[in-house]
């Protein structure tokens, strides 16, 4: 096994996360996806003094916004779009 294929999630990841988390509050959601982040993903913050800019990168889908809970939240929209019937 690759040191890739250890890190990687699962191909049916994003799907299982959408399902486990479809109902949950805005505010619950963006708890658990920082917790996937740290376990699969990329988060990229904005830059001290820049315009404001956040970027989620998780289970191979990437979604941006004004700050974390907009970026959390474009990609929690994404995702429901991607995976509809989880």
């Amino acid at each position: 096994m690759s040191i890739m294929d250890s890190i990687a999630p699962p191909p049916d990841a994003l799907a299982a996360f959408v399902a486990e988390w479809r109902g949950a509050s805005p505010e619950v959601r963006l708890v658990a996806i920082r917790g996937a982040l740290r376990r699969h993903g990329i988060e990229i913050p904005a830059l001290p003094g820049r315009v404001a800019f956040y970027e989620i990168q998780l289970f191979g889908l990437v979604a941006t916004g004004r700050d974390e809970a907009e970026a959390a939240r474009n990609w929690t929209e994404a995702a429901t779009r991607l995976c509809p019937f989880a």
